[in-house]
């Protein structure tokens, strides 16, 4: 099957000397990565604190950015002219795990091409036909949860959203091959985040650890799958097609402007896309989620009280709490092609740009105590534009942000009911593993007797 004939590829000017960008750690590259694992909302308030806005940051692989924070100089960040503005050039260390045609690694044309074939499948009537589906898959999930024995919550928040990825994404009804994805995608998701982050040093063999090396035997045998799946989602006809509801059957039937179809290796890309920014990242804040609210009892007895289908503004509020204090993806970035001016600050063509979430979610001007969880904050109207923004913005954002909150929204309500406790009070760590800040203990919770 032929794929589109347009060029996806986009040259970047060569990168502005270091001396030339503002100021920032002086540290290696590799240990500021390793300061931003260990602590990635206290390492970047520290460093805005120290050198104000903006500073410099580098890391393995990704270069400089310059980093931004406050709304109104995201803004400019994120809703630049986007052919002057590469997010797709920013988000090139992702292109060995989402391929080529992936929407996040995709400039210009070919982005707005994809983007335009993804978006139907993420209208909001379709979702809500989605809703009873996750509210099951939830309840099971719950069900399963062991008697009165510590359980990481991470592990099991990882395994529901992937549930929901076979069914609503893939539509997979043959067992064999939904059990075989079932084992081979979660390592292969925890390879990529090595891959990702620690950029060529993955690259390096150290003794048995062989970062890259595992990571492609992984995406290859996962790639083996959905290639198998695809081709047999062709073989259905039309009519039978018309009355599925998952996104790949979607795809499979969507045309490109001159009437050609998606090619495999685009389905392959963007299912990949999908899998990856609407996988963990969920999983990652419906166990944040959970934390949170077992820690301010009298949030989770307002969830409660809202039931399965009341107070959706209420309800709404506090996911949008939860994606502000813990955002799961700590930035997002462009590079610009040519010189630009962002505020009152002259940026050199070829360098990169950082709109940081954990800065702007964090930063006490724009919410008053930032540290505390307050959903409330969400309800008076206060929130300034561009001052939340966990799944960014301009014709950038993600096409399953509204996805993503209905199953967030949708997993929460039947979380909250459930008869937990944590395993420890002790503070949950933040960490960040590839692109996402993911609790440090993965969140240890003990099912108790109703």
């Amino acid at each position: 099957m032929s794929t589109t004939t347009i060029d996806p590829t986009i040259s970047a000017p060569p990168a502005p000397p270091y001396s030339s960008l503002p100021p920032g750690s002086p540290l290696p590259p590799l240990l500021q990565a390793a300061r931003v694992a260990r602590d990635p909302i206290g390492s970047a308030l520290r460093l805005h604190r120290r050198y104000g806005e903006p500073f410099t940051m580098r890391f393995p692989g990704m270069g400089a950015g310059i980093v931004f924070s406050s709304p109104e100089l995201v803004r400019q960040v994120v809703t630049g002219r986007p052919d002057v503005f590469h997010a797709g050039l920013s988000n090139a260390p992702l292109g060995a795990v989402l391929g080529r045609w992936s929407l996040l690694t995709l400039d210009r044309a070919p982005h707005m091409q994809q983007r335009k074939l993804l978006l139907p499948p993420f209208h909001g009537e379709r979702l809500r036909a989605y809703g009873e589906l996750i509210r099951d898959l939830a309840e099971r999930e719950v069900a399963g949860w062991p008697l009165g024995r510590p359980f990481r919550l991470d592990e099991r928040m990882q395994a529901l959203t992937l549930e929901v990825i076979l069914d609503v994404v893939f539509g997979i009804t043959d067992a064999a091959r939904k059990d075989d994805l079932r084992r081979l995608l979660p390592p292969l998701v925890e390879s990529s985040r090595h891959v990702v982050f620690w950029g060529p040093i993955a690259q390096r063999n150290f003794g048995p650890l062989r970062l890259r090396e595992t990571f492609e035997l992984r995406r290859d045998a996962v790639d083996a799958l959905l290639l198998a799946e695809i081709a047999d989602r062709r073989r259905v006809p039309g009519e039978q097609l018309d009355q599925r509801r998952d996104i790949l059957s979607m795809l499979v039937q969507a045309t490109h402007e001159d009437g050609s179809p998606m090619g495999d290796e685009e389905l392959r890309d963007e299912l990949m896309t999908l899998v990856m920014a609407g996988h963990e990242t969920t999983a990652t804040a419906l166990t944040w989620a959970i934390d949170l609210l077992l820690r301010h009892p009298a949030v989770l007895a307002r969830m409660r009280a809202a039931g399965p289908d009341g107070d959706d503004e209420y309800v709404n509020a506090v996911c949008q709490e939860i994606l502000r204090i813990r955002p799961v993806v700590p930035f997002v970035g462009r590079v610009v092609t040519e010189p630009v001016r962002i505020g009152e600050h002259e940026v050199p063509a070829g360098a990169g740009l950082i709109a940081s979430i954990v800065l702007t979610h964090h930063r006490p001007d724009v919410y008053p105590s930032p540290g505390e969880f307050r959903p409330e904050r969400f309800l008076d109207g206060a929130v300034p534009s561009y001052a939340w923004l966990p799944f960014g913005g301009g014709v950038r954002r993600c096409i399953g942000a509204s996805f993503a909150q209905f199953e967030l929204a949708t997993i929460l309500r039947v979380l909250a009911r459930a008869d937990v406790r944590l395993a420890s009070r002790r503070p949950e760590p933040i960490r960040a593993t590839g692109v996402t800040l993911v609790p440090g203990r993965g969140v240890r919770l003990v099912r108790v007797a109703a």
